[in-house]
């Protein structure tokens, strides 16, 4: 699923949004359509979509260095460092 975060996969992303939005909530689907609205929406959740993604991606990855780059040694004394 991680590679319908590609640039690539814009439209197949659109397309998951229109479905979602046409089953589960077909008159607001109905109304933006009618308007003439509905791309404009498609296209703006689209975008915070992504935008929600990516900062949950950074902080994953905040997270995994954390958990994986914190060393220590139990043994050394800080107050006999040089520094």
């Amino acid at each position: 699923m991680i590679e319908l975060a590609n640039e690539s996969q814009k439209e197949n992303r659109l397309e998951m949004i229109r479905k979602a939005l046409k089953d589960k909530a077909p008159m607001t689907y109905s109304e933006l359509e009618d308007s003439g609205q509905l791309e404009s929406f498609l296209e703006g959740r689209e975008e915070e979509m992504m935008a929600y993604f990516h900062e949950a991606q950074n902080k994953a990855w905040e997270e995994t260095k954390a958990a994986f780059l914190d060393f220590f040694d139990p043994s050394y004394d800080e107050t006999s460092s040089p520094m």
